[in-house]
């Protein structure tokens, strides 16, 4: 059976390094905290043609979500989604802009690089997603510019929001490649994790509040 496009990306990163799992010694975060999983699709950038192949993935997931033409702006997260938002506003020969994380102390003080406007509709590009809160100050300078946001991509999925992100009531699509779902499967099929290796990996998402 021939195997879908979550999985087909779970195997991706997997193989990139993009998704480590170290259970034992596990990896200890900004916030202090120790995880038995660390992901960095930043990664991915560094082989072309597995990028290539996520990204028109990405496309097509973007389509089954929203109407291609009803997207005049691609914008990308800094850093780590500004190569995405690049690589998809290149395929789909859509203007692209970025969004820093605030605004420059310098100069014109511009949050939002490129040119971005109240008459656009724009989908936002990220590398994840884990509950979101690192996408409300790129969602909130879109708001500002009187722009509509069409959706959030991002390569991977936590899972602790799935389909839907609320901002300002409304109900924003989120579209990704790939989730804990589909890596650990995956990672089991591999041999790269045992049973127990997932059950500890398991509990420890479902203490971060993902769903699946």
């Amino acid at each position: 059976m021939p195997k879908n496009i979550n999985q087909q990306a779970a195997e991706i990163l997997l193989d990139l390094k993009c998704i480590n799992f170290s259970p034992k010694k596990q990896f200890k975060l900004t916030s202090g905290k120790k995880s038995p999983v660390y992901c960095d699709c930043r990664r991915i950038i560094s082989f072309p043609d597995e990028c290539k192949k996520l990204i028109d993935f990405g496309v097509k997931k973007i389509s089954n979500k929203i109407k291609l033409s009803d997207i005049t702006n691609i914008a990308g997260g800094e850093s780590a989604g500004i190569p995405f938002a690049a690589l998809i506003s290149n395929k789909l020969k859509t203007p692209m802009t970025y969004i820093r994380k605030e605004r420059k102390k310098f100069g014109k003080n511009s949050q939002i690089e490129g040119l971005m406007s109240k008459r656009d509709k724009v989908l936002l590009v990220e590398d994840l997603m884990t509950d979101g809160g690192s996408k409300l100050n790129f969602l909130n300078a879109i708001y500002k510019e009187k722009a509509t946001i069409t959706g959030i991509f991002v390569i991977f999925n936590y899972g602790i929001l799935n389909d839907f992100f609320s901002f300002k009531k409304k109900k924003i699509n989120i579209i990704f490649l790939t989730s804990w779902k589909y890596v650990l499967e995956s990672a089991f099929d591999k041999k790269i994790l045992n049973l127990n290796e997932i059950k500890l990996i398991e509990n420890f998402l479902i203490d971060m509040g993902v769903k699946n």
